[in-house]
């Protein structure tokens, strides 16, 4: 606004100058030569001229009208289009509508905003491009979270992407150095402890007295069941454990359950109802043993009871109320906190359970009412 101002104030004084030199002294008439010399065109378009004299009339800078009235003519000065035009009016004269020399410096003005566009549009593909490496980083981090250890993301390039890349690689490399060697470790430990447990097993059984045979057995197996055990919880620590869900009776799976409990089996009272789970068969079948097992071992009585219905298992025993919430239960090597001198601690048989539980899509709940105790999973 301030420029379109000042381009007709200018062109206004320019043009009142360029028409007093063009009038001559003795006729008072215009010099149409001189005028063109200058750069004036004499615009003789009817509707041209009809559509200049319809337009408003912007107002005239005070000092020039002074002059203008002593010369007695009136110098309009219209901008419209690109050009700019004055009309010259006299008294009782047809109007003189003339082209001004001057021309809006159109390409400065276009070219201006483009060169703008250009330019944020450029500014924006070059950030678009700096940080597309983030999505395939983003990537490789999701692939690594879901267990895939055989991913690179390493660059030469040297922004800070790049260097937050190549840490992220590193870091996979060292990680993965420590899964394999924990792999290696534990195969290794696995195959040294189950080596003299076979060796035992075949021992016990040329062994002529009954009753020492079938104790041996028994430790054998317990020492299975633990290495079965600390296997499950090294894989369930790793996030590695992987389910075979199929469907599966309840009856089938409780019997799983107490045949792992063989010594315990007196103690537990079943009352099932007919039902059909979508489970793991072996290891929700662990996570019950260790319900009942953990039931069986912190009841005053000695005993458990385990029931079901079409939504939840419901596995009771007659003793106090657990004195920490069941999710400080579930963690590995936790003891009872003031009962840590008794050195009964529900270890891993708990935590086991929990996440079982919780691959399969369950929740496990705690009630306590009366004297007894109540473990509910919800399936």
């Amino acid at each position: 606004m301030h420029e379109r101002e000042t381009n007709l104030r200018r062109m206004h004084d320019y043009s009142h100058l360029a028409v007093r030199s063009s009038v001559d002294p003795f006729t008072k008439q215009l010099d149409f030569s001189k005028l063109d010399e200058m750069g004036f065109i004499l615009v003789e378009d009817k509707k041209l001229r009809e559509k200049l004299l319809s337009l408003p009339k912007p107002p005239r800078p005070f000092p020039i009208r002074q002059m203008e009235e002593k010369m007695r003519f009136a110098l309009d000065v219209i901008p419209y289009g690109i050009h700019i035009y004055a009309i010259l009016q006299k008294r009782n004269d047809e109007p003189v509508i003339l082209e001004v020399p001057f021309e809006k410096e159109v390409f400065p003005q276009i070219l201006f905003p483009f060169l703008t566009f250009a330019f944020v549009i450029f500014l924006y593909i070059g950030i678009i491009r700096s940080i597309l490496p983030l999505k395939t980083l983003r990537e490789k981090i999701k692939y690594f979270a879901n267990g895939d250890y055989d991913i690179t993301c390493k660059s030469t390039k040297k922004d800070e992407i790049a260097a937050l890349a190549n840490e992220f690689d590193s870091a996979v490399i060292k990680i993965k150095a420590l899964r394999d060697s924990r792999q290696l470790f534990l195969r290794n430990i696995m195959h040294e402890l189950k080596t003299p447990i076979t060796k035992g097993k075949l021992a016990a059984e040329m062994i002529e007295d009954a009753t020492y045979t079938k104790i041996l057995q028994n430790v054998f197996k317990r020492q299975e069941a633990l290495l079965e055990e600390f296997s499950r919880i090294e894989k369930l620590s790793a996030d590695e454990l992987k389910l075979e869900i199929k469907h599966y009776h309840i009856e089938d799976v409780v019997d799983f359950a107490l045949d792992i409990l063989d010594d315990k089996q007196e103690s537990i009272t079943c009352k099932l109802t007919p039902a059909e789970l979508h489970v793991d068969f072996e290891l929700f079948g662990v996570a019950l043993k260790n319900l009942l097992d953990n039931g069986v071992n912190y009841s005053t009585d000695h005993h458990v009871f385990l029931c079901n219905d079409a939504k939840s298992i419901t596995i009771s025993n007659k003793g106090p109320a657990l004195e920490f919430s069941l999710e400080r239960y579930a963690e590995p090597y936790f003891l009872e906190g003031k009962k840590q001198k008794s050195s009964r601690g529900l270890g891993f048989g708990l935590f086991i359970t929990w996440h079982v539980i919780r691959l399969h899509g369950m929740k496990l709940a705690y009630k306590h009412e009366g004297d007894t105790n109540y473990f509910y999973i919800y399936m």
